[in-house]
């Protein structure tokens, strides 16, 4: 029996599932190139449809995560076509009219510039730009048509149930865990959820609310420094290392905050009446320095959030939980967490936010609509876009000199100081993080090495720290781990040991010397095992620096034209592509 998952809204996507096993998943902005893409995810369907060489007509059910979407986003593509400029005229000339003038302005009107023809999606059947119901029978009916497949076939499910029931059923040890968390900007008229589980399956749903608004307030700050939202909150988080709530200027901007929003038991609730919280921060915050603001959001957040959690144990009494939605990937957060609670297990799956969504659809839809006993976890995240092994023979290639090479030979170009790109076309890692399989390598001795990778390849924030990829017999080594669930994902933060400050700098937090590492195994990654045991040998240091293969503000290289086109515009001058060495001349 196969089933296709879908997510049509912001980071859309697609999987397909065979007999309760996952076979593929695929964002479509890693097909597209266009960083979270927005709307019908046909690249997605047709990929997982071909890698499996199977046709339409052979799929079973259909999963669709979220209920209901904004029709306006999704005419102009929001997430994906939006620049920072739009986002701000957004919030003065649509919301501010509404929130401040009470006048209602057509969202399409303003945006008419923006909106995409010729989608899959016909949208002159809508009432108004913000029929939901009609844009749910829009999005039914093509579906319909797509797949030739009977109404009954298809089924849509709750947004924050599809998260959840991805972070429970994704972990190979799901019947540890008895409650599930989510967080995020918001889906279905929700941000904030408690889910009780029992026997490996969610029973019941115990706390639900649309003012959990952390994840709304932290896009706000973000846009207040003029960074994209719903894209470069991480960076924001990366910036907020640098100050503390030891300083008085910090914590009077964290108590501003504070005195908006807080939780008492597991409700939130807002102290004050606001009409609009972005204008009302702004406000608040325009004379507090850059790295104040991204501080004071950072430092809510773990506030607000490990308040919720522990009021929440507090009440229902447990100590394994898993947590998804897009807050969910704070590390900072998940950090703050596990250091300040009774909480010994806390599972926080690949690709925690929008990406995953039509994992957990189909999840949903297996947990009550079939007999399947046997649903299979996220054993490891390369369940991505597989290709056939790269033969250089297929293309053109000047000034570039091309060798078969091996793992023992990448391991000594890393050990000299030199940056290699990592491509395997045999599967790429899921989600957002870059687990080895298209990665750019260094070495984590080198602090220098961070300056070189920022400027010269990844064009990226020079306060932005690197991670690391730790093989596991070093692992304790290196981090201080408070955690039964293993960072698999690169999900989680941890502080990091004196051995690590002196073996792997480069791949710690440059001022606060904190760390989000991926422990890599045999059984999970063999092959980036053996390169990182290559370097051990050589430098009798356990891990690399990783960081996505990827140039500023694109999507995960995909196939191997992606990768290629990367590797001749980045700064790089080595590709370890499958068993070939790319060396760029000099």
């Amino acid at each position: 029996m196969y089933i296709i998952g879908i997510h049509d809204g912001h980071h859309a996507g697609a999987c397909l599932f065979k007999n309760g096993e996952i076979i593929n998943s695929i964002s479509e902005d890693r097909l597209t190139r266009k960083k979270n893409e927005y709307g019908f995810p046909l690249n997605s369907i047709k990929f997982c449809l071909k890698k499996e060489e199977i046709k339409k007509h052979q799929i079973s059910y259909i999963a669709v995560s979220t209920n209901y979407l904004p029709p306006k986003y999704l005419q102009v593509k929001r997430n994906t076509s939006f620049k920072l400029e739009d986002y701000k005229k957004e919030q003065e000339k649509y919301w501010y009219s509404i929130f401040y003038k009470n006048k209602k302005i057509k969202y399409t009107e303003i945006f008419k510039n923006k909106i995409i023809r010729n989608q899959i999606y016909n949208f002159k059947l809508l009432k108004n730009e913000d029929d939901f119901e009609g844009m749910k029978n829009i999005r039914l009916k093509t579906i319909m048509k797509f797949f030739k497949i009977e109404e009954n076939k298809i089924f849509f499910y709750d947004h924050h149930l599809c998260h959840a029931n991805y972070a429970l059923y994704s972990c190979i040890n799901r019947k540890k865990i008895s409650h599930v968390f989510t967080c995020d900007g918001g889906g279905d008229g929700s941000n904030g959820n408690i889910w009780k589980v029992e026997n490996g399956k969610i029973l019941k749903n115990l706390y639900r609310t649309n003012i959990a608004d952390v994840g709304r307030i932290y896009r706000y700050f973000t846009l207040f420094l003029n960074m994209k939202p719903s894209e470069n909150e991480f960076k924001v988080m990366g910036l907020a290392g640098y100050s503390n709530i030891e300083s008085n200027y910090s914590k009077k901007a964290f108590l501003i905050l504070k005195e908006v929003l807080d939780v008492k038991g597991i409700n939130f609730f807002y102290k004050k009446k606001i009409k609009d919280l972005y204008f009302y921060f702004y406000e608040k915050f325009k004379n507090f320095r850059f790295d104040t603001i991204a501080f004071a959001v950072q430092h809510f957040s773990e506030y607000i959030l490990l308040k919720w959690l522990k009021n929440a144990q507090k009440k229902f009494g447990f100590t394994k939980i898993a947590f998804a939605g897009g807050v969910s990937q704070n590390i900072k957060v998940i950090k703050k967490i596990l250091e300040n609670s009774n909480i010994d297990y806390l599972y926080v799956p690949p690709g925690a936010g929008d990406e995953s969504l039509p994992i957990g659809a189909v999840y949903s839809f297996l947990s009550n609509k079939t007999k399947i006993k046997r649903i299979s976890s996220l054993h490891n995240p390369y369940i991505n876009c597989s290709y056939e092994e790269f033969d250089p023979k297929k293309y053109k290639f000047s000034n570039l000199e091309i060798s078969k090479t091996t793992t023992k030979k990448i391991a000594h170009l890393l050990s000299k100081g030199n940056v290699v790109g990592r491509y395997v076309s045999s599967g790429s890692e899921f989600g957002p993080r870059a687990l080895g399989n298209r990665s750019i390598l260094a070495d984590p001795r080198d602090s220098d090495i961070i300056n070189f990778v920022n400027k010269k390849i990844k064009v990226r924030d020079f306060w932005m720290p690197f991670a690391p990829s730790i093989i596991d017999k070093m692992f304790n080594k290196y981090i201080k781990n408070n955690n039964q669930a293993l960072p698999y994902h690169m999900t989680y933060s941890y502080e990091s040991t004196s051995k690590a400050k002196q073996d792997i700098p480069a791949a710690l937090h440059p001022f606060d010397k904190t760390t989000r590492p991926q422990v890599v195994t045999k059984k999970i990654n063999k092959k980036y095992y053996d390169l990182i045991f290559e370097f051990y040998k050589i430098t009798g240091v356990g891990a690399l620096l990783n960081t996505s293969l990827n140039l500023h503000g694109e999507p995960i290289v995909s196939d191997h034209k992606s990768v290629l086109k990367t590797f001749k515009k980045s700064g790089l001058r080595y590709l370890y592509i499958d068993n070939y060495l790319l060396k760029k001349n000099d």
